[in-house]
């Protein structure tokens, strides 16, 4: 274990920035958890420069300038920086918040300082930041420092590392901890779901447990198991079952996918290995879980489904459509800038009509449906940063899978980033995880290892007989 660490000491070092809010989520506030973020990033960003994978018969600071070089020229680089930047504006910008005006007695939103530029609700920019300078680092480090061993490296130790955040928070559970308890609780007021992150973790842990057995880890498929069954746990624990059910499909498709190529490559022997493995390491733990849970946590969760007016007083479809068209009419009044990060809470004690309120619940925080929420706090500019980064990102994808077609070459990472992308996007329908900073870490960074993991597009021979075609070609 030791010589894995030190061998792929930057893998890990970028796994366990990406898994880091997941061992922080239930025991401390966002503040916290976006000063270990801010901590993290730039020690991540060092190991990326300065120990990244070498080439064959590379030596160091060639890999150094290598791949210094390569951000350099890397446009996405440069573009989650003004993302970055972007996100730091919003949360210098903050102070929105409900206000009582005395002499008209009544309530009334007050504005950041500066109503023109993007701003937040007070105290809530701190981790959008932090997440967004922690992405910024991931992407970067997973696009241009990471070798072909390296990435199922970085799998292997993101689900380690997310099992045991899982376990832990299990843990607290069963130990009467506040904050894990509300976790698991999987509210809808908020729908905001930590199993989200598990459950991306989880898919990572499918496919990077066939490459563990490709490359012969043997001394540490067990810690790799108690990852995978870890995050499994996670996942049952921490979302409700509509969340269970996309991962579940998203999971059976990498994992069939998986087997065929291994039992292709390899042979039926270590697919059947490779299938036991990840039946008693997912089954055992969630088996477990089931134990530990609260009472009533599995109705809470089957409501949706079965339309429990006790937890959605007038059903859940009927909240769900009020709550989009409120966003709605959030987005049409603010359609460039949006009202502000976490404003919306707000925009539903404002929106929503005396003939609504017996339609909804308490304290209810969220638009059940992310895209919506998306667009009323971000407005079009916040959507479009959004949509660039991963358009980039699965530009670069299909650019490379293009020139692969006809060729003999399939790895299993290609796919996690697109099967990942997707079942965030279905379940994005129905509540607002994607916007999590552990969700889109994990995200972002298997995109990136999906295009990275494909070969590069090589220049023809007439373009390499041109050096300035062949520059433009690379950049």
């Amino acid at each position: 274990m030791q010589k894995f660490l030190s061998k792929y000491a930057l893998a890990a070092h970028l796994a366990l920035l990406a898994v880091a809010p997941l061992f922080l989520f239930p025991f401390v506030g966002d503040d916290a958890i976006a000063t270990v973020l801010l901590w993290l990033a730039p020690l991540t960003l060092v190991w990326v420069l300065m120990e990244p994978s070498r080439r064959a018969d590379e030596m160091l600071h060639d890999a150094r300038q290598r791949v210094a070089a390569a951000i350099a020229v890397d446009p996405l680089f440069w573009f989650l920086l003004a993302v970055a930047i972007l996100a730091g504006l919003r949360w210098a910008n903050d102070g929105i918040k409900m206000a009582y005006d005395a002499e008209t007695f009544r309530w009334f939103l007050k504005e950041p300082a500066i109503v023109f530029l993007p701003g937040c609700l007070s105290g809530r920019g701190a981790l959008p930041f932090a997440a967004t300078l922690s992405i910024l680092v991931l992407v970067t480090g997973c696009r241009h420092a990471l070798g072909k061993s390296a990435r199922v490296a970085f799998l292997f130790a993101a689900t380690s590392f997310a099992g045991c955040a899982a376990l832990v928070a299990v843990a607290g559970c069963a130990l009467g901890h506040a904050g894990c308890l509300r976790a698991a609780a999987c509210a809808w007021t908020d729908a905001s779901f930590a199993g989200t992150a598990f459950a991306l973790h989880f898919l990572g842990g499918l496919v990077g447990l066939v490459g563990a057995y490709e490359r012969k880890w043997g001394s540490a498929i067990f810690f790799y198991s108690l990852g995978v069954g870890g995050t499994a746990a996670g996942l049952y624990f921490f979302a409700p079952v509509p969340v269970i059910g996309v991962f579940l499909a998203a999971g059976i498709l990498l994992l069939a996918a998986s087997l065929v190529s291994v039992g292709w490559g390899k042979g039926r022997t270590l697919a059947f290995k490779c299938l036991a493995s990840l039946m008693l390491a997912s089954l055992v733990p969630v088996l477990c879980a089931f134990g530990f849970a609260p009472d009533g946590l599995n109705e809470e969760r089957l409501a949706p489904l079965l339309g429990d007016g006790t937890i959605f007083p007038g059903g859940f479809e009927a909240m769900r459509n009020l709550l989009s068209s409120i966003a709605a009419k959030v987005f049409w009044e603010h359609p460039w800038i949006g009202t502000g990060l976490g404003s919306f809470p707000l925009d539903i004690k404002f929106g929503a009509t005396a003939a609504d309120w017996p339609l909804l619940t308490p304290g209810q925080a969220s638009a059940l449906n992310g895209w919506w929420q998306l667009v009323a706090e971000r407005g079009i500019v916040g959507a479009l940063f959004f949509a660039v980064a991963l358009g980039f990102l699965g530009w670069t994808f299909v650019r490379r899978l293009v020139a692969c077609f006809g060729k003999s070459f399939f790895v299993p990472v290609c796919l996690l980033g697109p099967v990942a992308a997707a079942a965030v996007a279905v379940e994005t329908f129905f509540d607002v995880s994607f916007l999590r900073a552990d969700v889109l870490m994990a995200l972002a960074a298997f995109i990136a290892l999906a295009g990275a993991a494909l070969p590069a597009v090589r220049p023809s021979r007439s373009e390499a007989s041109n050096p300035k075609q062949e520059s433009a070609n690379h950049g």
